[in-house]
Order: C-alpha cells, then structure tokens, then sequence
C-alpha cells in the first residue's frame, strides 16, 4: 500500500484530551502541541526551565501505563531540558517508559515506537575534566560549558529495542532498528539493525 494512502487509525479519547489539557496548562509555552496527544496511565515527567521547549507532533503516545501495558515499563515517561534545548517528538511515535535528556536538541521522527527502559541522551551530565568534576562534586560553582553535550537526531520508523542507550551527537538514519540492550555511541545508517556495546550493523534491509 501507498504510504501516502494509510490513514491514521489511532485515537485520542477525551480522556486523554483532559490529560494533555492539564499537561499543557501546567507547562505553559514551553510544551508546543502540533496535535493530539496520547496519555496513557501517568502523567509523564516534564523538566522544561528557562527558554527550553518541548515539541509534541500529532498522535503521539506518552506511555506510563504499568497496569495495562503489554510491556514492562520500569519508569514513567520522562523529558528533561537543561536551560536553553529542546526535545522534539515527530507525528505518531510512541515511547513506552522513554527517558529522554536534553542540553542542547533531541530530535526524533515520525512513526516510531521507543522501548521501555531505554535512554535517550545528547549530554555527558557531568564535566569530564577531573578537578572541574571534583569541584562540582563538592559544591563549587564551575563552567557549565565544561559539560559535554552533542545534538542527537533520530529518523522517521526507527525501532529502539529495550533497555537501550542513545548517547550524545548520534545520528540514526530511517527505517533503522536498534537491538535490545544496545549502547549507541556512533552514527546508524538508514535501514539497518545495530546491535551490541557498542552497537555495529549486524544486518543491512534492502
């Protein structure tokens, strides 16, 4: 079939219109909605300060559902942003108990389906510079530019196994799975399965 022929078949319930109401109400302009929004169970985690932006495309699904999940969620879905990033989520992708970390931009496209338990992060959180890590440990003030942090751009129809890991300035190109478990420390062409620590191609689709 045409991909420009399917037709979206999946639902917003008014229910979950209320839910995205109260979510939006409570984030203001830092949460964009191109659409509606699926939410099911928990409210997710949302850390949006200063000029940070959250960008939600149409019908996607926030899953924190521990009861009537088909799959085993081990945290609610979360996003956080440091103080000037944005996380951006494409039309109908689903994340099932997805964290997601943004210093600087989290992009990921459209119709994907993220695993629970999987990570998603474009920042090394910590400096790596010993004693730049030594004195935040203890509470000294140091240059937040010392924190590593790489935009992270995830294509359209890509499958993140569970328990993955995306880390900082990775690029995963369309159609792409990545195995369960997975650390991703480098760059996935279009229409492949990666898998490992680190994650190689183990198979090519045509």
């Amino acid at each position: 079939m045409d991909e420009q022929a399917l037709v979206n078949q999946r639902s917003v319930t008014f229910t979950e219109k209320c839910k995205a109401l109260l979510l939006r109400m409570k984030y203001g302009k830092a949460l964009i909605l191109k659409g509606g929004l699926k939410i099911l169970g928990k409210q997710p985690v949302l850390k949006v300060p200063g000029s940070s932006k959250v960008i939600l495309g149409d019908k996607v699904v926030l899953n924190s559902d521990f009861k009537n999940s088909n799959t085993a969620l081990t945290y609610r879905c979360t996003l956080v942003c440091g103080y000037n990033a944005s996380i951006t989520i494409g039309d109908n992708t689903m994340l099932n108990g997805v964290a997601v970390t943004a210093y600087s931009k989290v992009t990921i496209g459209a119709n994907c389906q993220i695993a629970s338990n999987t990570i998603i992060t474009d920042t090394d959180y910590h400096p790596v510079d010993p004693e730049t890590r030594k004195r935040q440990v203890l509470g000294y003030k140091y240059d937040f530019d010392t924190v590593g942090k790489k935009e992270v751009n995830i294509g359209n129809n890509v499958w993140i196994g569970w328990g993955a890991t995306i880390l900082k300035g990775v690029t995963i190109g369309d159609n792409s799975i990545i195995a369960a478990g997975s650390v991703v420390t480098q760059d996935v062409p279009a229409n492949v399965l990666v898998a490992g620590n680190p994650a190689v191609v183990k198979k090519k689709y045509d």
